[in-house]
């Protein structure tokens, strides 16, 4: 997972987030990819409708990466308790970015 934040050029929580680019692409109304650096491949992301939608309209989002594993089918619940101890424990790492 560092080696992806690296290649993203994501920063920690203890600083602003930075400007890592135009990297996300909508393909369908719910799948979106995320482009790396210096590789033609891309991540397929699921995606909400309505976030594809508010991509589509060039809307700003911050991209957060996890250093721990979370399965994909974590509750709600789950998810914000991921990212409080995340948080506390300097484990996710932050860039903002737009669609391509």
């Amino acid at each position: 997972m560092r080696t992806i934040a690296e290649t993203l050029r994501l920063g920690p929580a203890t600083a602003p987030p930075p400007d890592i680019g135009p990297r996300l692409r909508p393909i369908t109304p719910t799948e979106v990819t995320l482009r790396f650096d210096s590789t033609p491949y891309r991540k397929r992301i699921p995606a909400s409708r309505s976030w594809t939608l508010l991509l589509g309209r060039r809307t700003p989002v911050t991209l957060v990466l996890g250093l721990d594993p979370l399965t994909r089918s974590a509750t709600p619940a789950e998810i914000d308790s991921y990212l409080d101890l995340g948080t506390l424990r300097q484990r996710l790492l932050f860039g903002h970015t737009r669609t391509e």
